[in-house]
């Protein structure tokens, strides 16, 4: 009887001792006050235990008292050992669920990158060891076509596929994230141009090749732009994330693969925002004015038609193009608004126009977001019930690089527009490198040729070959052509020998108001003397 009581308690001392290892990995798991009182109770305990067993083991006989305290004593080290390995085993569960949370918190689902969060912590971590280092934000160009085309599942692995050739391309002290959709962030540390554009070639060097989705070649571009952490000027992340996407669009309207922050992107962007809040006023004080510039049949010199082209008068009489402000009007999502008011201004002012001649056509341009604008479509057709104009006097301007950006949406609204009566153009063709698909699948029924190759093409044999080559292809497919950019009398010249349908440009008229171009059409019925000769 008494080797049982004496037995129960050592058993219980080696349940305690157990219980002791577990509570000091609590201790160390987490660092509460309470489990450290708790470690010292086991100690205790382990002592009490130790003390009443070495009384038993002095007793020659042990009564039923004695043997019921060692049960009691057994019973609860168990206790004591289950508590503190239940405690133990919560806590580990805790510490992985809260790290499993951390880490899917900054890490990217999808391409198992650091995210937004972890970007903005790491370059806050930077800053605060002020040390020179720079961001480049990376957004890809033209992928919401992929996700248009082929899907979003598709898209994503692109984009997982993508994820894993810029890793592989980034060179010492470079860190990628990935903070949403089709942008990612590079954290460079290092604050020199020279290594900036290094790490931007090695990128460029990786996408030379397509990427393998799925047994399919997707190539993919991409537009950047970096900004340079200083402490006068970019001083924290929202600053240098705000410079480098001031960049990156600065690169994308230039079509470069990087451009870099500077002072005069700064101003340039701060005179953007004065250009949006000035537009703004302009719609409300209907400021803006709308001109028409003369295209003439190359042939005859007769009038075809004009180009409706938007003029912003400024209060110190300037007149400031839209080459300035239809950038910024993108921008600010004031394009849509833009080319609604030009829209309204032709329907208006085309019974005037028709007056001097009832073939003439009237070329309006509408830009990428007008093909997501599901307002356009109505509008037109309640401008047609309204103002009876027949719709074949107006043709629609669309330029390569916008429908090839979203391929469908353009094809579908060329489809309504065609159905409505209306004509369509292709404009600045040439400019992109789209070309013959868009012709291939888009139901155009002109071309215009990128005024560059026009301007150049007596003093460049690529560009001549370009637009001779162009000018038989339009011919071949029955396409009309137009030729913009006919600044002088031998280019004009030039273009009437390939057989050009319509010459369009400064030697033949600027943009004038209503009035006026009314005016230039009635008095010159053939163009100036600068084409008389070509008749």
């Amino acid at each position: 009887m008494g080797s049982l009581a004496f037995v129960l308690v050592c058993i219980g001392i080696v349940g305690l001792c157990l219980s002791l290892f577990s509570a000091y990995e609590t201790c160390k798991i987490s660092p509460h006050v309470g489990w450290r009182v708790l470690l010292g109770l086991v100690i205790f305990f382990v002592l009490g235990y130790g003390a009443f067993a070495a009384y038993l083991f002095e007793q020659e006989h042990t009564d039923l008292l004695n043997i019921g305290l060692a049960s009691i004593l057994f019973l609860g080290s168990i206790f004591v050992l289950l508590v503190n390995y239940l405690a133990r085993q919560s806590l580990q569960s805790l510490a992985k669920l809260v790290e499993y949370e951390r880490f899917h918190a900054q890490t990217d689902f999808l391409t198992k990158l650091n995210n937004r969060e972890h970007c903005i912590n790491t370059i806050d971590a930077k800053i605060a060891l002020q040390k020179p280092f720079s961001v480049m934000l990376i957004d890809l160009n033209n992928f919401k076509q992929i996700n248009d085309s082929v899907g979003h599942l598709f898209g994503d692995k692109v984009l997982i596929a993508l994820s894993e050739r810029l890793l592989s391309s980034l060179l010492s002290g470079s860190e990628l994230f990935r903070i949403g959709g089709d942008e990612f962030v590079l954290v460079i540390d290092s604050a020199t141009e020279p290594q900036i554009y290094e790490q931007n070639n090695a990128l460029l060097k990786a996408l030379e090749q397509p990427l393998q989705v799925e047994g399919v070649a997707v190539d993919v571009q991409y537009s950047a732009g970096a900004s340079i952490y200083s402490t006068q000027q970019l001083s924290d992340s929202v600053e240098l994330l705000k410079a480098a996407d001031i960049a990156m669009y600065k690169a994308k309207n230039s079509k470069q693969s990087l451009v870099i922050f500077d002072d005069s992107l700064h101003l340039e962007n701060e005179q953007d925002f004065h250009i949006s809040v000035g537009l703004k006023e302009a719609f409300m004080q209907q400021a803006l004015k709308v001109y028409y510039q003369p295209i003439v049949k190359a042939k005859t010199g007769t009038v075809h038609g004009v180009e409706a082209l938007c003029r912003w008068p400024q209060s110190n009489g300037n007149m400031m193009l839209p080459e300035r402000f239809v950038n910024v009007a993108e921008s600010s999502n004031l394009i849509r608004q833009l080319s609604l008011f030009v829209i309204k201004q032709v329907f208006t002012d085309l019974p005037k126009l028709l007056q001097c001649d009832n073939d003439l056509v009237v070329h309006i341009n509408l830009s990428s977001h007008d093909v997501l604008n599901k307002e356009l479509v109505s509008l037109l057709a309640s401008l047609l019930n309204e103002s009876n104009v027949d719709a074949k006097h107006v043709m629609f301007e669309l330029t390569e690089t916008m429908m090839f950006s979203d391929l469908q949406q353009a094809q579908a609204l060329i489809e309504v527009l065609i159905d409505m009566g209306f004509a369509v153009s292709i404009d600045d063709f040439g400019s992109g490198f789209s070309s013959f698909k868009v012709l291939k699948n888009l139901p155009v029924s002109q071309i215009k040729v990128e005024p560059s190759f026009i301007e150049s093409c007596l003093k460049d044999e690529k560009a001549q070959i370009i637009v001779e080559t162009t000018i038989f292809m339009a011919q071949r497919l029955k396409c009309s052509i137009t030729a913009v950019g006919v600044n002088d009398d031998r280019v004009a010249q030039f273009l009437c020998d390939l057989k050009c349908d319509y010459l369009q440009g400064f030697n033949i008229s600027e943009a004038l108001p209503l009035d006026d171009c009314v005016k230039w059409i009635k008095s010159n019925g053939l163009v100036k003397k600068a084409l008389r000769k070509y008749e």
